[in-house]
């Protein structure tokens, strides 16, 4: 399992070199229950899976570029994995400071060269 209550929550490295935040908004059904969404004792249903949740992980390359995730269900039983494969999104392959997103965020190229110390793939940053 994943989102904030199984640890997940936070800013990553992804497997395609990008850094990213994986956040988990409010899950609020009822906006869900278009096409094929069923609502069963107030859960989800989406052809026969029950959906607890979504995320959306937003991510900056190595240059500054910012790419906008998508708001995507997640399901019960499904792993990270399964979720980042189902979505098209890469897979978060090791936990860094959240301070690395938001120096990514604000531009702040001396922050990132302070983490790239300890963070070796910060080494070649440039922000554009």
């Amino acid at each position: 399992m994943f989102g904030s209550r199984y640890g997940f929550r936070g800013t990553y490295l992804f497997d395609d070199g990008t850094v990213g935040f994986i956040a988990d908004p409010e899950f609020d059904p009822e906006e869900f229950t278009y096409g094929d969404g069923e609502l069963v004792d107030d859960e989800l249903y989406i052809n026969g899976q029950h959906a607890i949740g979504n995320l959306y992980i937003d991510r900056f390359d190595m240059e500054g570029e910012f790419f906008q995730g998508g708001c995507f269900l997640y399901f019960e039983g499904e792993t990270m994995k399964d979720y980042c494969d189902r979505n098209g999104e890469p897979y978060p392959v090791r936990r860094i400071p959240d301070e690395v997103y938001d120096a990514f965020e604000a531009g702040d190229i001396k922050t990132l060269k302070r983490y790239s110390w300890k963070i070796k793939e910060l080494r070649g940053v440039r922000l554009e």
